[in-house]
């Protein structure tokens, strides 16, 4: 097995992002179950779309976003 060798502080930036980036999930998981319970269901479309999303994360395919702010333009394009 190869091992890439990564600076403390290159880590620690990916951990500080990778939590960042789970806070923002949590936060968008919480507005969409409030709109949810609002609306009582959520677009077929806007399902759709969350749904492929979370698919292609699973199987471990995604997008490189370099910031939050990027991150943020992405999920409200959803």
């Amino acid at each position: 097995m190869n091992t890439i060798a990564l600076p403390r502080s290159t880590y620690s930036e990916i951990l500080k992002r990778q939590a960042r980036a789970d806070v923002a999930i949590a936060r968008l998981q919480e507005a969409v179950k409030e709109l949810k319970y609002e609306d009582d269901e959520i677009k077929p479309s806007v399902l759709k779309r969350i749904e492929r999303q979370s698919r292609l994360l699973d199987e471990g395919k995604g997008i490189k976003l370099m910031n939050m702010k990027e991150y943020r333009t992405y999920v409200r394009s959803l």
